[in-house]
């Protein structure tokens, strides 16, 4: 019988190759759950894919440690990566990985949907959920192409939730106005060069916060060791070259200490400025890219820009064209009575 009732449930017991094929044994809570898996082994069986279970006893944490000395270490948020997976082994119970089920990750992913961030009254949102899925995905995709994991993907056939689109937030002329007066009268010395960059390139905070004097010249900002990779390079008036020059090294690092960001913060406060969870300095960046579209630029130009490793993460600023959908005005059928 390739079913038995235990007492942790349903047993199947059976050789999906046959007679003279290996006998394989597990034990599911349900009978239903019991009947899939044999049907699925059955089913990989006859088209040749079905492969002997091993004895591998590795936890999930073994599988990210093995991940992260073979390929973890080389992305630029290595750390924050792997300490990013640690926990969450951690939340899983860190159970032995060939055991670990899309069940079991479905279970974790409704319970961590009702708890709270940390230090906040937010409950945690789907966008980090789901990135809790992209990374624990990657350990498995990347093992496997190492041959270092011979079984699938547990997460192979989880689809991510689903996100509602956020609405673009960017700042208006008059609040830009308004927080560059206050950013003139920061204690800081580097807060309003840095907002400006951002402002006149799309570049991320960081990205102008760790720009050298030797990476400003012939009125372009050359952007290098970003975060996809690839340098791009963006033309800027004289006049900001000249102003963000000024008074700083000629050689090196050009905006030196520390408190910037949250200089930042402080003129946001001054200025009455009210923006989203999450949205501080990446403001400057939306605000760039929005007036951008909103001024006839050219999308695939944006793209390069914003240094974009894709078409699909520049799209949602296309509808801020003047000329998006424009017809409809003309074309809807009150225009044609």
């Amino acid at each position: 019988m390739a079913f038995k009732k235990v007492a942790t449930g349903w047993q199947v017991d059976i050789r999906p190759e046959g007679r003279g094929g290996k006998r394989v044994r597990k034990t599911f809570p349900k009978l239903q759950q019991a009947k899939q898996w044999e049907a699925e082994q059955k089913s990989k069986a006859y088209s040749g894919e079905w492969k002997a279970p091993t004895k591998d006893k590795r936890r999930l944490s073994d599988l990210v440690k093995t991940w992260h000395d073979l390929h973890g270490h080389t992305l630029k948020d290595a750390d924050n990566r792997l300490h990013a997976l640690k926990v969450l082994c951690e939340k899983l119970n860190n159970p032995i990985a060939k055991e670990f089920t899309a069940e079991d990750f479905l279970e974790y992913r409704r319970w961590r949907l009702t708890q709270k961030v940390k230090n906040s009254n937010r409950l945690v949102s789907a966008n980090t959920v789901n990135h809790d899925h992209m990374y624990l995905s990657a350990v498995f995709n990347k093992l496997i192409k190492f041959g270092n994991w011979k079984l699938e993907n547990p997460l192979k056939g989880v689809s991510k939730l689903r996100i509602d689109e956020r609405d673009l937030t960017y700042l208006e002329k008059d609040q830009i106005r308004a927080l560059l007066e206050a950013l003139k009268k920061s204690r800081n010395p580097n807060v309003l060069a840095m907002s400006k960059i951002c402002l006149a390139t799309g570049a991320r905070w960081g990205e102008a916060e760790k720009l050298n004097a030797e990476q400003i010249r012939h009125n372009k900002v050359h952007f290098v060791g970003t975060k996809n990779s690839k340098s791009r390079a963006v033309p800027i008036s004289e006049e900001l070259a000249v102003e963000i020059l000024s008074g700083r090294a000629e050689r090196g690092r050009l905006f030196r200490g520390a408190g910037s960001e949250e200089a930042f913060e402080r003129a946001v406060k001054r200025a009455g400025l009210t923006l989203p969870h999450g949205q501080l300095t990446h403001i400057l960046r939306h605000t760039f890219a929005s007036h951008y579209m909103i001024n006839d630029g050219n999308i695939l130009k944006l793209k390069y820009i914003l240094g974009h490793a894709s078409l699909d993460m520049t799209i949602r600023y296309a509808k801020l064209a003047p000329a998006h959908l424009a017809d409809a005005v003309s074309k809807n059928p009150l225009a044609t009575l």
